[in-house]
């Protein structure tokens, strides 16, 4: 089977279109395995957990603004790069569903966001060449050209006749 290899624009919206078809399918495949009173149970405990981690994030932030700013009236709240990916992890949990439940457990721990940080990196960098499994890419500094050419014999390569040799070292005997 052969997969297109789709631009990372069309990726995100169409996994932003096939969520809720995941989330129902995860739903009912949880369900069935457990009872549809045991997953509606786990999706409000999910949900509180959510609301639990919103509730922590937004106080400390809170606490930090008002011991900042002296004063108790506080309009708004910002949060730097760790109080925001725990905001958003708590966000994933509050939304009900398995699949958002997972993504926000995932965003909430700093390793596991460690972890899901590299591979959305690896996934929207911009060189996406396979390579097949006999190819070694190497980094400018890491190879120098042979002096002589030729190659020497391997195991997968016969070696060269002479008189094919002499050829080859000829740019004007050469056909392509």
């Amino acid at each position: 089977m052969h997969f297109v290899k789709m631009h990372p624009v069309k990726m995100v919206v169409t996994a932003f279109l096939m969520w809720p078809v995941a989330e129902i399918a995860a739903f009912i495949f949880v369900a069935a395995l457990m009872g549809v009173s045991t997953a509606l149970i786990l999706l409000i405990l999910i949900s509180f957990a959510g609301l639990l981690v919103l509730r922590q994030v937004g106080g400390d932030a809170m606490t930090r603004l008002r011991d900042a700013a002296g004063t108790t009236r506080i309009a708004g709240v910002t949060l730097n790069g760790a109080g925001m990916a725990t905001g958003l992890g708590g966000i994933l949990l509050v939304i009900p569903g398995f699949i958002s439940g997972l993504l926000g457990v995932i965003v909430v721990f700093p390793t596991s966001r460690r972890w899901l940080l590299a591979g959305c990196r690896r996934l929207f960098s911009g060189d996406h060449r396979p390579v097949a499994p006999e190819i070694i890419e190497l980094a400018p500094t890491e190879w120098q050209p042979l002096s002589h050419p030729e190659l020497p014999p391997s195991e997968n390569r016969p070696e060269r006749q002479p008189e094919r040799l002499a050829a080859s070292q000829n740019p004007r005997r050469l056909r392509r």
